[in-house]
């Protein structure tokens, strides 16, 4: 099989895998910037394949209902019925000062071939470095991750389609 077009499956996370709570605050910074600490994720998917990370779940607030938007950005979508119970968020891991990553961001190209196959870390464990949120969704009307791969380049297999 050519290597350019093999990809890998992501890895389905679990609450006490190692990482899963750093990724999961990564991921949930920008809902706590932009609604307050009041808000929880209740996440349905959080999935890792190599340097990229994704997140989908159901915003709840401190009760477990529903997100109040109210004094919000938010406050006039939500009025008119435009504001879904979504949260998602597309990370990527940070090159840090090891040699490996260092190549990596020399070589963009071969670091997005080897991102879309799988290949990296997954055998040797969590990752070290840091996550950054790429994009994020809060209460979005529709998929609007659908063009994150290509926004991203952020490997296609990692949102299930």
């Amino acid at each position: 099989m050519n290597q350019a077009f093999a990809q890998a499956a992501p890895r389905q996370m679990h609450t006490g895998d190692t990482g899963y709570a750093l990724l999961l605050e990564a991921a949930s910074a920008p809902l706590h910037a932009r609604l307050g600490d009041g808000v929880s994720l209740q996440v349905e998917r959080l999935d890792r394949l190599g340097n990229w990370a994704f997140v989908l779940g159901t915003m709840r607030a401190a009760g477990g209902g529903r997100v109040d938007y109210q004094g919000t950005p938010f406050a006039e979508a939500a009025a008119q019925g435009g504001m879904s119970d979504v949260y998602v968020a597309l990370l990527r891991r940070e090159p840090d000062a090891d040699g490996a990553n260092q190549a990596a961001a020399a070589a963009p190209a071969a670091a997005a071939a080897r991102d879309q196959a799988g290949d990296g870390d997954d055998d040797a464990g969590f990752p070290a470095g840091s996550w950054t949120v790429l994009d994020y969704a809060i209460g979005p009307g529709d998929v609007v991750w659908l063009d994150w791969p290509q926004e991203h380049a952020a490997p296609r297999a990692l949102f299930g389609f």
